[in-house]
């Protein structure tokens, strides 16, 4: 368990190492923005197919043994269950997209403008605060998913795989949503502070994670799989959306093979198959 929270919280804290560049930088190229979010998509997209749904369906018929149809049912309820809890998150929880969502902003993608420098300010705190929202709505059920994938006691691959690909993907969305907060002129370490804390509740979803899938007879498969359904709903939801918004599609599609490749390659060097 020790090792599951220690994991879990490097990991979210790595949404905080990826802001630390903008103590001193105000912003990064657009294109660049757009593929290191594209990058980190194909990270959490390569980590919920090849980690998590793989090895939620090889609990199905293992060892080409007989099917087993009640974990078949796990596996597809889990799966759904995923896109569900995040689309009723969605919907019950407003935020803003780190780095301005089209539907999340007024005026063909234009934010109104303040009258005056109180209220231009206060503009900033309240983006912060929604984007800092942001965060730690994708830090739950990535924390869950990890915590999900070290209760299957192959540490070494699964659960490994999972956390370096989930905390690359959080470095490059730590980037990505300092660089709008500091060009609004968020001062610096208050970007730092808001980016890391969303970090903090990374390793609290992977304990529930953790304690669910070991503990409670038959749901592994079904926790692995919703670990999986969430990855997935939050990349397809919310990061490639943001990647498609600004004319750059092709440097994220470039990044979202990438970081599919990276995953395939680690899943290799860490001794899979």
């Amino acid at each position: 368990m020790l090792f599951v929270i220690l994991a879990a919280t490097a990991t979210g804290l790595c949404t905080g190492v990826g802001a630390l560049p903008f103590v001193i930088l105000r912003g990064v190229p657009r294109r660049l923005y757009d593929g290191l979010l594209g990058f980190g998509a194909g990270l959490m997209l390569s980590a919920a197919t090849i980690g998590l749904l793989a090895h939620a369906l090889g609990t199905v018929r293992p060892a080409a043994g007989p099917l087993h149809l009640g974990r078949l049912a796990l596996v597809v309820g889990g799966f759904c269950g995923g896109f569900v809890i995040l689309s009723l998150v969605e919907r019950l929880i407003p935020h803003e997209h780190a780095g301005g969502h089209r539907e999340h902003l007024r005026h063909g993608g234009r934010r109104e403008p303040e009258d005056d420098h109180g209220d231009h300010q206060a503009a900033h705190q309240r983006l912060g605060v929604a984007i800092s929202g942001a965060l730690v709505f994708h830090r739950l059920p990535e924390g869950f998913a990890i915590g999900a994938s070290f209760a299957t006691g192959e540490t070494a691959l699964l659960g490994g795989l999972v956390a370096i690909a989930v905390g690359l993907q959080n470095l490059c969305e730590g980037i990505v949503s300092a660089a709008p907060l500091r060009q609004g002129g968020v001062a610096p370490l208050k970007v730092l502070g808001w980016i890391t804390a969303t970090g903090l509740t990374t390793p609290v979803a992977a304990v529930l994670g953790y304690v669910f899938s070991r503990h409670i007879e038959g749901a592994l498969p079904f926790a692995l799989a919703l670990g999986a359904g969430s990855l997935i709903s939050v990349t397809s939801n919310e990061i490639i959306p943001e990647t498609h918004s600004h004319g750059n599609e092709t440097y994220a599609t470039v990044g979202v093979v990438c970081g599919f490749l990276f995953t395939i390659v680690l899943r290799v060097v860490l001794g899979g198959d």
